[in-house]
């Protein structure tokens, strides 16, 4: 995971998020085209899309952030036991023929 921060001019810093399996470097160098530019672009990532004019950018920070999604951990079961309890000092009534 990449957390990107564009820092403008006069103006509050954007951040986003992307997931992209890019090598670091090579993800700067894709960023460091938009610089280049002099009209409007679109910087899409896999969390957002934002509009930006280059020439108002000052810097841009990329940062890889571990994920703060775990691998899922099994949920641990518990046995579950189930007793049951017989009365031997109980008597039973069984009724085998009913008359009618």
């Amino acid at each position: 995971m990449r957390k990107i921060t564009i820092h403008q001019n006069d103006a509050k810093e954007i951040q986003i998020n992307d997931d992209s399996d890019e090598p670091i470097d090579q993800y700067c160098e894709r960023l460091s085209e938009l610089m280049k530019m002099g009209n409007v672009t679109i910087i899409k990532t896999s969390s957002a899309s934002v509009v930006v004019r280059p020439s108002k950018i000052v810097g841009i920070k990329v940062e890889a952030v571990e994920s703060t999604v775990s691998e899922e951990s099994p949920i641990p079961t518990q046995k579950v036991e189930q007793t049951i309890e017989t009365h031997e000092d109980v008597e039973e009534d069984i009724i085998t023929d009913v008359d009618n």
